[in-house]
């Protein structure tokens, strides 16, 4: 696959990396244990409510202001430690008036105590947070409160426009490139921000950033030049960026935000825009949106990091006080006729189609601060009122032929109830474990041979950029299996609606929440900044207390004892009915007329939207012909960071229904009704279940100790040469060596970057490379790889059941992932040390080990799984490009490509077993641990679980890499240069450029040949750069020592793709305007000696030929404009800078870790880790141009796919066939200026010698 690890290190284990299959896919309510998270993360603070697959809770890309208060709303058994009072200054107290009776609940929250908000005289509001991690950075946002919202109607899209300008047309902003600080924007329905990350000094001269970076803000937002050069150059991006984004996920969530706001501008004022607008407006027309938008009472400043809080006001002050106040009265003419545009606009919206009052949104309409009509964003909320209408939502149908998968979302829109007491606490302390609750019961449903659903999901979320809060669920399935789907999804809520949670199932997941916060609260010197910023972000949107997390964990802890389960189950029966009652509205209200008393606040809900999203055909046999997973609600609404929605909109599937299915396939017959019965279906068994008995240990403390007896494990030497069993852990690094006698090493590191928090990796070397290569059969291709998900959807080990394990790994915050790329087969674990926490996690791996659970309803799931995904590859423009280059690369070669479904039916239960657990032996893993952890406790463990893993005594290791590595092929022309299209309602565009690149790991040029293990005496330092006027002597001393070193290579590669980069997006993107986004990336392995590069553009179906051959003729430029020394520079300041960050990040130490001990990794060493910095600072570009030369653009080395979509094919031959382009100077892309090409490089080169 072309695809790359992005948060790698040069040297990291890729061991997770490269894998892009169903492991990747977003797979919801109900994985196992061993089930890779999918969606979006958010580390620190912003974590996901959950980091265990089976305690997903919330999948809505909202930041909830709980989820950022309890990031991993996990589950535990045991009470967490107490003792906070000690540690932290946070005394909860209510104080009443004398003879009153204090209430709890009412205590007010208070604001982190160091948060600082303030207003410039011409009305500006800061926000200031100092912060302390990372050390020496900081963050500084500027939000504009105006977004797509704000458009009149022939301005959809101007204010992304306008975003782009400014930013991107700012001169002090480019100022701060090469000085260590990243900037970027977005724009969505409500906000503009514009976003700086930076060091204290600049990288440059040292000078201090936070003056410049505040200057260049202030510049962007309120001093834009709107040069017409500028303007146009970024509505070609704008327009590119819309064709890029213009997926059928995209168009999906167009969907889903359409009909759940159907009463108000967010379902069809979407910020990408229209494109036939975007490219009419005039520069005057730009500038007025501008002015009567950008002023500093419309703006918002958040800084938060290392800053000292006077030393930022006074710099706010110096520098915005110069943006002038907006006088009053002061409006143009424009501003007032848009006025009456919105108040028009508003008293013939479409809303009133579904009898929403006018006069209420004329009502709802306000006063911007400059006195201007803001468009009314009023909701229709699915409680009070609304339910005594009688009012039950239509069914809205989207229909479409690149749709594979059935998709219901049931929506309930309620009123964001602001967190200010301790009781609106309790209420969100409360729904995370009703959501955490309903999890468990669906993945109990999950363990069938045949389950009729692919995922259920449950989520009640704020969204600050919505303006409400939602409730949602959500039932994935295969098309033949729909009906059964959504009768278990509405079986499970109407259970939790009407019986609530046990008494034990509220203390578990209590006690979890309590555990969490208390990490959380350990933690909060460590969160980095830019999670600070956007949880303080989002609350303010809320109008939520913005806590601090020591805060939170206090006030949690003064109210967990006052929640009971009579509490939680009258939230559940009022949250949930709006699915659990649809159709039956009116019993519904009788219920709650009977003993309001038994429902919570607002009392009973009712649904406000229901989405089908489905595929227009089908297999024969009804399962899906592809597998497009569920995309979160509005993840694609903030326009992308710098890279016709009303098209996307109403595209439901322009093929009629007279047209042709494609061979094998039939129309997917269901209607608005047959959907409408499913979820009303009454008589469905809804009978309390009864709890399950968690283990608290799944190896008992005799059957260890009787292990260690028997086999009596020791530590023995790390190093061959020496007698040490216990070496001391590096002084450089911290790193620390362990070897068990029964075969396995052990890496670690303790850190401070997760209080309380730990990860580990376990990695066997093999892989997919270990399958037969071009085989269908037992141990053919997907034995691996379907055999590794196979063993994480068993999702249990030993003699323990299912759900007990599960339950296990809940209560003490243990997450797992497992999969198999090509080189590795991988196992991750993130957890909580507390509480025996690291033995827990080394436990669940000795019996992983050795008694894993291989089962047959465990590998018809997989099997379905990768057979979905596989059908999928032609409706995905991406990966079908991408597929087609790598058939030309490596022909029936398919280890490095998904099994198709013949491979996939060939497996068998027993030949997968065989060939997964042949490299899942002692002898043949590596353990790496990074965290904050008790080492004595760590080494312990280590020997008591892990040193008693038997090692097999005929078990081998992975074998010749060299005999595993791919066979490149060299087809004729024909077949290297391709173009393909697929037919779609919408146009779009991509094309991969790909070839072989050089190894990671040995001398270039004698990268195939096999590698050995260097001892550490004989790994030199890196050199210090030379001064001018070095002697040849010192040169070539300085030349010998880099190019021994083991991280010569991956040093010079990184470095040679940074630079790449730059030229490709200010030649391809900013000068030549032929795309939004382009990369170059490299696709390198540990232990295989190959790799190979890709650039992927996107771009028109009219450009992307040319896009495509701009971007060839960057890669061939470095033979005709040098990289210079300033290329270099800016390089390795851009991969230090990226590094010394990361090392806050205990994935990316564990990246680091990993393979500094394998033998199929012979040249990673710990040395490695040591000297990556000064390996950086050491290289030339007499070294950049070596690894250059290892590279072969030429039209008879690369492999090229352009993929179009539309209703009509575009391009029937690939451009290097039409025009045969020479490797080295060849003429510039057939329709762009003959000139161009190379005045867009002189540009850059110009823009580089001026940094």
């Amino acid at each position: 696959m072309l695809t790359m690890n992005k948060n790698d290190a040069i040297i990291s284990g890729n061991a997770h990396g490269k894998m892009a299959g169903p492991g990747q896919r977003k797979v919801v309510m109900r994985g196992t244990v061993f089930s890779r998270q999918g969606g979006k993360s958010y580390p620190g603070m912003q974590r996901r409510l959950s980091v265990s697959k089976p305690a997903m809770l919330a999948k809505s890309s909202n930041i909830n202001t709980i989820r950022t208060q309890f990031p991993k709303i996990e589950n535990a058994l045991c009470r967490p430690r107490l003792g906070w009072r000690k540690r932290w200054p946070f005394v909860v107290e209510a104080v009443a008036e004398p003879g009153s009776r204090p209430h709890l609940g009412d205590l007010e929250l208070e604001n982190h105590p160091n948060l600082e908000i303030g207003k410039l005289s011409n009305g500006l509001r800061y926000v200031i947070l100092p912060n302390v991690s990372p050390p020496n950075r900081f963050e500084a946002h500027l939000e504009v409160h105006a977004g797509s919202v704000d458009e009149g109607e022939n301005e959809q899209g101007i204010a992304h426009l306008v975003e782009h300008v400014t930013f991107l047309g700012s001169k002090k902003r480019e100022g701060l490139l090469g000085t260590g600080a990243r900037s970027n924007a977005y724009t969505d329905f409500h906000h503009t921000v514009f976003h700086v990350h930076a060091p204290h000094a600049n990288a440059n001269n040292g000078r201090p950033m936070l003056p410049a970076v505040l200057d260049a803000l202030t510049e962007i937002a309120f001093e834009p030049e709107f040069l017409p050069a500028r303007i146009e150059k970024e509505r070609k991006a704008v327009t590119a960026e819309a064709q890029m984004m213009n997926t059928i996920e995209y168009r999906v969530d167009c969907q889903l935000l359409q009909y759940l706001h159907w009463e108000n501008a967010l379902g069809t004022r979407f910020p990408i825009g229209k494109m036939n607008q975007v490219e009419k407006w005039q520069r005057d027309e730009i500038m007025s949106f501008w002015s009567r938008n950008y002023y500093p009472e419309n703006a918002t400043l958040y800084v938060v990091g290392d800053v000292d809080i006077e030393e930022t006001k006074k710099l706010i002050e110096q520098n915005f006080s110069r943006a002038p106040a907006r006088a009053a009265g002061s409006r143009a003419p424009a501003d007032d006729a848009l006025n009456a545009e919105v108040v028009e606009e508003a008293a013939h919206h479409q809303v009133d189609l579904r009898e929403t009052n006018k006069g209420l949104l004329l009502e709802r309409a306000h006063l911007s601060p400059g006195g201007l009509v803001r468009p009314p964003v009023d909701h229709q909320w699915g409680c009070g009122p609304m339910i005594q209408s009688g009012f039950q939502s239509p069914i809205s149908v989207f229909r479409h032929r690149l749709l594979q998968l059935f998709q219901l979302s049931i929506f309930c829109k309620l009123p964001v109830q602001p967190m200010k007491t301790l009781d609106d606490l309790k209420r969100a302390f409360m729904v995370r474990i009703m959501l955490s609750v309903m999890q468990f019961r669906i993945n109990a449903r999950y363990v069938a041979a045949d389950p009729p659903f692919i995922g259920i999901e449950l989520d009640h979320s704020d969204s600050g950029r919505e303006g409400c809060a939602v409730s949602t669920l959500t039932i994935t399935s295969e098309p033949k299996d729909w009906r059964g789907a959504v009768q278990v999804a509405v079986q499970e809520v109407r259970r939790l609606q009407q019986h609530g949670v046990t008494a034990a199932e509220m203390e578990r997941y209590k006690s979890a929440l309590l555990r969490d916060s208390e990490q959380l609260a350990e933690g909060a010197e460590s969160v980095p900044s830019l999670d600070n910023l956007e949880f303080v972000m989002e609350s303010m949107a809320l109008g939520h207390a913005v806590l601090e997390q020591r805060q939170a964990h206090a006030y949690l802890m003064e109210l967990a004892d006052t929640i009971t389960p009579d509490e939680v189950s009258a939230l559940c029966r009022s949250i949930l009915s709006f699915a659990s009652h649809y159709g039956d509205e009116a019993t519904l209200l009788k219920e709650y007329e009977a003993d309001p008393s038994k429902w919570a606040e607002p009392g009973p809900s009712i649904a406000t939207a229901v989405v089908a999203c489905i595929p227009t055909f089908m297999d024969a046999s009804g399962n899906s012909s592809g597998a497009a997973a569920p995309m979160p609600r509005g993840a694609s609404m903030a326009t992308t960071q710098h890279v016709d929605p009303a098209m996307a909109a109403a595209a439901l599937d322009e093929s009629g229904d007279d047209e042709e299915p494609p061979e094998g396939a039939v129309r997917f017959e269901i209607d608005e009704e047959d959907i409408r019965q499913a979820i009303s279906e009454q008589g469905l068994e809804v009978e309390a279940l009864e709890d399950v008995d968690v283990p608290e240990f799944l190896v008992p403390d005799d059957h260890a100790m009787a292990l260690m007896d028997k086999l009596n494990p020791t530590f023995v030497p790390v190093d061959p040469n020496s007698s040490d069993t216990k070496p001391p852990a590096d002084p450089e690094t911290g790193v620390i060596r362990r070897k068990l006698s029964n075969g396995i090493v052990i890496n670690y590191r303790k850190t401070d970057n997760e209080p309380m928090g730990a990860m580990v990796r376990v990695v066997a070397a093999g892989g997919r490379a270990l399958e037969e290569r071009g085989v269908v059969g037992p141990h053919g291709h997907g034995a691996i790889a379907v055999g590794t998900r196979t063993l994480s959807e068993s999702g249990t080990v030993g003699d323990w059941d299912r759900a007990q394990v599960e339950l296990f790994c809940i209560s003490r915050l243990i997450n797992c992932i497992l999969e198999a790329n090509e080189e590795f087969i991988c196992m991750d674990f993130h957890f909580a040390v507390g509480d025996g926490g690291m033995a827990a996690v080394l436990q669940l791996l000795h019996l992983f080990l050795e008694s894993p659970r291989w089962e047959d309803a465990a590998m018809e799931r997989s099997k379905q799984m990768y057979i979905s995904h596989y059908r999928a590859l032609p409706k995905s423009l991406e990966r079908a490009t991408a597929d087609r280059i790598m058939s030309a690369m490596l022909g029936d070669d398919r280890r490095f490509r998904d099994p198709s479904s013949d491979e996939i039916a060939a497996l068998t239960l027993d030949a997968m077993k065989e060939d997964v657990m042949a490299q899942l032996h002692a002898g043949n893993l590596e353990v790496s641990i990074v965290g904050d952890f008790d080492e004595n406790e760590l080494e312990e463990a280590a020997l008591k679980y892990l040193g008693t893993v038997v090692p097999k005594s005929n078990a081998q290791g992975p074998g010749s890499a060299l005999e595993q590595s791919p066979l490149v092929c060299d087809p004729p022309l024909e077949e290297r240069h391709s173009v393909w299209h697929l037919k779609d309602s919408d146009e779009r565009a991509c094309a991969y450029i790909a070839g072989l690149a050089p190894c990671r790991w040995g001398e270039f040029g004698k990268q195939q040949q096999p590698l050995e293990h260097l001892d550490p005496v004989d790994i030199p330092r890196p050199p210090a750069p030379l001064p001018p006027g070095a002697s040849d002597e010192d040169i070539q001393r300085a030349r010998d020592l880099r190019r021994k070193h083991p991280l010569y290579a991956s040093a010079t590669l990184g470095l040679l793709t940074e630079m790449i980069n730059s030229r490709l997006f200010t030649t391809v993107r900013d000068t030549l305007g032929l795309t939004y986004d382009v990369s170059f990336e490299l696709s390198l392995f540990d232990r295989l000696p190959t790799g190979w590069f890709y650039v992927n553009v996107t771009s028109t179906p009219q450009k992307i030929k040319d896009a495509m051959m701009a971007s060839m003729r960057v890669l061939r430029s470095g033979s005709i404009q040098p990289f210079t020394s300033r290329d270099l520079l800016r390089a390795k300041r851009t991969l230090i800078t990226r590094h010394e960050s990361d090392l806050k990040d205990n994935g990316y130490w564990l990246a680091l870790l990993t393979h500094i001990q394998s033998p199929s990794v012979p040249l990673k060493s710990v040395e490695c880790l040591r000297d990556l910095t000064a390996m950086y600072d050491a290289i030339t570009i007499e070294d950049i141009y070596e690894a250059y030369s290892h590279f072969d653009f030429s039209d008879e080395a690369t492999y090229t796919c352009i993929g179009t979509s539309g209703q009509d094919v575009s391009l029937n031959k690939s451009p290097i066939l039409e025009e045969r382009v020479q490797a080295i100077g060849g003429k510039p892309p057939a329709d762009v200026d003959p000139e161009a090409f190379l005045n867009a490089i002189k540009n850059f080169m110009d823009s580089m010698q001026s940094q």
